[in-house]
């Protein structure tokens, strides 16, 4: 069985203050509260028996830490089998792209799928300590097939974030495709096939 591990998205600020800011002016819609499934959700179903999907819940996601972020996130792979693939969006690319430069694991990664991920402040705001100052080799060399798919017209995530990316890290594949919504969607094809593709091959 081809195990699947989703770290999601979320936000983090500078100070507290700036976090109960943001609580209490954000904008609400009705669209955003009703009960609805996404693509992460939806995965173990799209992929069917033949693939484990895992969501880990990741510490405060609205105030996020990436030492926390960190140290849930080793606590938990004791579980991860060997050939497993990670998918990060937003915040959670950010976290594996950090989490494998910094740390060896002790289980084979046969792909790595980052999804609309940011890099540095410079032009995402408050990216706190999950922002990358330089990514090391141990990254390419432990993510196996490392993908990194980003939006042409992503509204959160601009497009010099992904040059960096291109700069650091020449071994790995970039796919560009339409992401007005921030890949926050309920269907996700294209990542449907991609992790065929990645699970199919030795």
């Amino acid at each position: 069985m081809q195990q699947i591990v989703v770290v999601h998205g979320g936000t983090t600020f500078k100070d507290n203050d700036a976090y109960l800011a943001y609580l209490s002016t954000k904008p609400v819609s009705i669209d955003r509260l009703v009960s609805k499934l996404f693509w992460k959700e939806r995965l173990q179903e799209t992929l069917g028996d033949d693939y484990q999907v895992l969501l880990p819940s990741m510490p405060n996601k609205t105030n996020a830490r990436y030492s926390e972020w960190a140290a849930w996130f080793t606590n938990i792979s004791q579980v991860f089998t060997d050939d497993v693939i990670l998918i990060g969006h937003s915040m959670g690319a950010i976290f594996l792209a950090k989490y494998l430069s910094e740390n060896v694991t002790p289980y084979k990664i046969k792909g790595t799928v980052l999804i609309a991920t940011p890099y540095d402040d410079e032009s995402t705001e408050d990216l706190s300590d999950f922002k990358i100052e330089s990514l090391t080799d141990a990254l390419s060399e432990q993510a196996g097939r490392l993908v990194i798919i980003n939006g042409e017209d992503d509204p959160v995530i601009d497009i010099s974030d992904i040059e960096k990316y291109k700069q650091a890290l020449s071994d790995a594949e970039f796919m560009t495709i339409s992401a007005p919504d921030h890949f926050v969607r309920e269907e996700f094809p294209e990542l449907v096939s991609l992790i065929h593709e990645i699970s199919t091959k030795n």
